[in-house]
């Protein structure tokens, strides 16, 4: 079976770039830019971004890429230039675009190992350009210039970007802070009386699509000190009293990478919900949610930047820091938008104080300020004027 996916795949680039190479000859393909996302997604920063250009610059030659059953699709679909991921068009685009942009790595290439290989020897040239789809805030080596070749490594906050600029390798120009393009419609929102939970992943739990590996894993899961501590956390009676009587809902959703460990949540709280990212969306809860209860995720800085509240509930920093990422400029005690609580009775504390007229937030609003010294509705705006220079 792998050998015959390999030789199909074999096909489709041989005919993909006998195609491609055809269709250079007309000057007008000579500048193509295709974008990407998760290969089911249309929500992050790829998502504005085309949408941006296809209302502003419906010239441009400009391309996503998505795979046509995500239930994205169709709200993708009416921008018109879509191409359906894994497809022999993909193929065909892949190599006549002189620009790939995504906001995560390798997505935007189809998926075979044949491609990766060449990327990764450097027999395929293109100006690489990455959106992110978070803050980077710790020592990440794998988006080190030595290992990624960006042309543009976009940044969404003013500390990240002397951070990347200094420490990950990028020549001068390659790195440049313009915000992120979901940024400009973190402006205009309508709360609800709602508290988002949202733990990012842990690198311990594997990332596996074998069954066999996968049940290993779901029992790994299940014993672990994050599953104990989230179950506990959404099946504490104080916080249940509390939702009940202030009428708050509570949604509870995990990283993408955890969201298959979902079934083994559950909650007698008719206020509570376990959200699965198939029929959520997760820039509308951060925008509809009055508090945001996070761990490490970077989630926290979209919602930082609405200037809302939020509480980092880190239980296991020593292990994350040690077995996850490496820790890098920022310091969620220091330099955090909320309070960091590693105890269940003060996280609940805290969460009432929250809802409560008592809650201070001067100094908090003091570091976004500072972090956030671009606040507007421009993202999308510079994102496409940097990248049509290069």
């Amino acid at each position: 079976m792998s050998y015959l996916k390999h030789l199909v795949d074999l096909n489709k680039i041989v005919i993909a770039f006998l195609v491609s190479t055809i269709l250079k000859i007309n000057k007008k393909n000579r500048d193509i830019w295709l974008i990407s996302e998760r290969r089911d997604e249309a929500e992050d920063n790829g998502y504005h971004l085309y949408k941006y250009i296809r209302e502003f610059f419906p010239l441009k030659k400009v391309f996503y890429v998505i795979d046509k059953e995500s239930r994205s699709y169709t709200k993708i679909a009416e921008y018109g230039t879509v191409i359906h991921h894994n497809s022999l068009n993909h193929y065909i685009y892949y190599f006549l675009a002189n620009k790939h942009i995504s906001a995560f790595q390798f997505f935007g290439v189809p998926e075979t190992p044949i491609l990766w290989k060449l990327e990764g020897l450097g027999l395929i040239q293109k100006k690489k350009v990455f959106l992110q789809h978070g803050i980077t805030k710790e020592m990440l080596p794998f988006l080190q210039y030595k290992n990624t070749k960006y042309k543009l490594f976009i940044c969404g906050a003013k500390p990240e970007y002397d951070y990347v600029k200094t420490y990950f390798g990028y020549p001068k120009d390659n790195v440049k802070y313009l915000g992120f393009c979901r940024f400009d419609s973190l402006h205009n929102f309508k709360v609800k009386n709602q508290i988002l939970i949202m733990p990012t992943w842990r690198q311990w739990f594997g990332m596996t699509n074998s069954m066999n590996q996968a049940e290993k894993e779901y029992k790994t899961f299940v014993n672990s000190e994050y599953f104990k501590k989230y179950s506990q956390l959404l099946n504490n009676e104080r916080l249940h009293d509390f939702l009940i009587e202030k009428n708050i809902d509570l949604i509870f959703y995990p990283h993408p990478e955890m969201q298959r460990f979902l079934k083994a949540f559950k909650v007698s709280c008719p206020k509570i919900t376990i959200a699965n990212r198939n029929e959520a969306n997760l820039q509308n809860l951060l925008k509809e949610s009055k508090l945001l209860i996070t761990d490490y995720s970077s989630v926290a800085f979209d919602f930082a930047y609405m200037r809302k509240p939020l509480i980092y509930y880190q239980f296991d920093q020593q292990r994350y820091y040690s077995g996850h990422f490496e820790k890098g400029y920022f310091d969620c005690s220091r330099d955090g938008f909320g309070p960091v609580i590693s105890d269940e009775v003060f996280l609940i504390d805290k969460i009432i104080e929250s809802f409560s007229k008592k809650s201070n937030r001067e100094i908090y609003n003091k570091r976004i300020d500072n972090f956030f010294p671009l606040y507007d509705k421009d993202n999308c705006s510079r994102h496409y004027e940097s990248i049509n220079r290069l």
